[in-house]
């Protein structure tokens, strides 16, 4: 249709109306001579001759002066149309499903750097000038959106026939039928090199900064330097918002400290921190080693709702973080993590496992006849065992693995681990280990040990009764054991 008002167009007004007349008088003739012919034998008919010429004639003269205003007017919306896409450097496609069948306007065409209907478009010939890079991806997305039927939006890289690499930015939306399939796509391409561009000089700069800076309307995280991602342990901000939404799900919640939980209902944390005092700005984070850092937070209003974030650690200036890190997350005896650690931060352990695709493992152990050993020795002799066993447990186990003292001589082991059968591994070389160390005051003790992984559809409470119900199982069949719920 776009090609046929195209080509009327270029017909001038009464060239079209002549033209169109003299067809419609023709093709009334020869159906007069096959009349004539059929009817008497003879084509020729005066009478039916001259009436076969004057009325369309003149009714063709009439409709055709008609219908030459309209394909003006619709020559003229079409024009206005290219004017407007060739100003905003948007041009506009229509894909066929049923048919296969592709159509470009010339601004598309110039987007990808031909010129206007050089070829006739193609999926695959759209897909040749796509980067090579973004064509898995884009393919995948353009599917998912009908599936989930939710509108297609992607920017992406196009190589243009000069080797030139633009980025644009497509939208469309689907249409089905009756029965939910799809039958139609229509959507936009829109040229955002230079936007593209500007972001990526924003980044460089982001990344120059040696502290954690980061663009974002206080709801959605949209850019962080190579800091942030160096700090929380991440390749890129995609894979970090895949399992947080916001660098403040990341602040501990510690009444020194800005988090959440001073963020008033309603009200957005960057609003919040903008008009808190300086010297209040100030926020808890814990690195991919799980140690807290202290940073001074400063808020930048940047365009429309987004603000410039930086966080400065102040951590080595500041004596909360000392309070933070040994009082406040450690065991004062023992030095081990404490149940304090535990409530603020399993949320981060738990996403952290699950975004290497293993296992949350919990290891509950108690030492045997603890009470024996106070009875007999004293209470300071127990606090010895206690350091001692710490000691022997941290040997034991990896770096990563997380000991906390869970109360009295109860101790938990958090782990990443890929099977309740290589859990039961470890903890059975605590055991061992724990029953061949000579603890010198009291010779030697043992263990026992309960062990399980956490299910996604469960509370780390129902976690915890499970290990704890191992444990006790352990106990009751003889001490020294490792059980498994």
């Amino acid at each position: 249709m776009n090609k046929f008002i195209t080509f009327l167009s270029k017909l001038s007004f009464w060239r079209y109306v002549a033209t169109f007349t003299l067809l419609a008088i023709i093709i009334s003739e020869l159906l007069i001579f096959l009349q004539n012919f059929l009817l008497t034998g003879s084509c020729f008919d005066k009478s039916h001759l001259i009436v076969g010429f004057i009325t369309p004639a003149i009714v063709g003269f009439i409709v055709f002066i008609i219908s030459a205003y309209l394909i003006r007017y619709l020559t003229d919306i079409q024009k206005q149309l290219q004017n407007v896409q060739e100003v905003a450097n948007i041009g506009f496609w229509e894909f066929d499903v049923r048919t296969n069948s592709l159509y470009w306007s010339d601004e598309v065409y110039k987007i990808f750097g031909l010129h206007p209907q050089e070829f006739e478009a193609t999926y695959e010939g759209f897909l040749k000038y796509v980067h090579p890079d973004d064509r898995d991806y884009l393919t995948k997305e353009y599917a998912a959106s009908i599936e989930e039927k939710r509108d297609y939006n992607v920017t992406h890289r196009v190589v243009q026939k000069s080797g030139i690499i633009r980025y644009v930015e497509e939208k469309c939306k689907h249409y089905y039928d009756l029965q939910g399939n799809v039958i139609k796509s229509l959507g936009t391409v829109y040229d955002v090199t230079d936007r593209a561009l500007s972001s990526d000089k924003m980044q460089k700069l982001f990344d120059l900064q040696t502290n954690i800076v980061i663009q974002t309307n206080g709801k959605v995280l949209k850019k962080a330097n190579q800091s942030f991602l160096t700090f929380f342990d991440f390749s890129s901000l995609e894979e970090f918002l895949k399992v947080y939404s916001c660098i403040c799900d990341r602040f501990v919640e510690n009444d020194k400290f800005f988090h959440l939980g001073k963020v008033p209902e309603g009200k957005i944390w960057t609003e919040v921190l903008a008009t808190t005092p300086e010297k209040e700005r100030v926020v808890s984070m814990l690195d991919k080693e799980l140690v807290a850092h202290a940073f001074s937070v400063s808020v930048n209003h940047f365009e429309d709702d987004d603000y410039i974030v930086s966080f400065s650690d102040i951590s080595e200036t500041i004596l909360e973080q000392l309070s933070l890190q040994k009082k406040v997350f450690h065991d004062t005896l023992t030095h081990a993590y404490n149940r304090y650690f535990f409530e603020n931060n399993i949320k981060i352990i738990k996403e952290a496992v699950y975004k290497n695709d293993k296992y949350l493992g919990l290891i509950m152990f108690d030492i045997d006849k603890f009470k024996d050993v106070n009875d007999t020795y004293g209470h300071n002799i127990g606090d010895i065992v206690l350091k001692r066993l710490v000691q022997v447990v941290k040997e034991s186990i990896r770096e990563n693995d997380i000991l906390i003292r869970w109360g009295g001589e109860e101790f938990i082991v958090i782990l990443e681990i890929e099977s309740i059968d290589k859990l039961k591994q470890v903890a059975e070389h605590i055991r061992m280990k724990v029953e061949n160390y000579n603890f010198i005051e009291v010779n030697q003790i043992t263990c026992s040990f309960g062990i399980t992984l956490h299910k996604h559809n469960e509370t780390m409470d129902q976690t915890i009764e499970r290990a704890d119900k191992a444990l006790y199982s352990a106990k009751n069949s003889g001490r020294n054991k490792v059980s498994q719920e």
